[in-house]
C-alpha cells in the first residue's frame, strides 16, 4: 500500500474519531442519555404564580401548589398601598416590600406539601378580607385556586 493511502486512511479515521467525540460531548440539551439535567446547585426549577393586590383582595393564578419552589410575581393592581406576606410551616416569614398602585415585586420559597396563609400586612387589610391559602391542600380549604387571570 502505498504511503500516500496509508495517509488517507489515518486523516478520515482521525477525522471520524474527532466527529464522534463531539456528537457524543454535545448530547443535546439534556446531555447524551436524554436525561434531564438540574440546575447548578440541585435546586429544582422554580414556578411562577401570578398575584394580583387589589382594594381588597389577592388574586392568584394558581392556589393548590405541589411541593417545590415558587415565585411570586406580585402586582398591586389597586390604589392603596399593598405587599404580600406568606407563613407557614418553614418559613417563619417572607414578604414582599411594600407596593404603590402599579408596582410589582417577586418573592421565591420553597413550600412544602402543607398549607401556607397568605394576606396583605399592610395596616387592617387582611382583616379586610386580603388573606387567602397556597399550598397542597389549599384547594380543599378555599376555592378552586384559580381566580384573577
Amino acid at each position: 500500500m502505498s504511503t500516500r493511502r496509508v495517509l488517507q486512511y489515518y486523516v478520515v479515521g482521525a477525522a471520524l474519531a474527532v466527529a464522534g467525540l463531539v456528537v457524543v460531548g454535545c448530547g443535546g440539551p439534556n446531555g447524551a442519555d436524554g436525561a434531564t439535567t438540574p440546575p447548578a446547585g440541585g435546586q429544582a426549577e422554580e414556578k411562577r404564580i401570578r398575584v394580583s393586590l387589589t382594594d381588597f383582595r389577592i388574586g392568584m393564578s394558581q392556589r393548590t401548589l405541589a411541593p417545590g419552589r415558587y415565585t411570586f410575581v406580585v402586582t398591586n393592581d389597586g390604589q392603596a398601598r399593598h405587599a404580600l406576606d406568606i407563613k407557614g410551616p418553614g418559613i417563619e416569614e417572607e414578604r414582599t416590600e411594600t407596593l404603590d398602585a402599579g408596582e410589582s415585586a417577586n418573592l421565591t420559597v420553597t413550600l412544602s406539601a402543607d398549607v401556607y396563609d397568605v394576606y396583605c400586612p399592610v395596616g387592617n387589610h387582611r382583616e379586610l378580607g386580603m388573606e387567602t391559602t397556597v399550598g397542597g391542600r389549599a384547594a380543599s380549604t378555599t376555592d378552586d385556586g384559580a381566580d384573577g387571570y
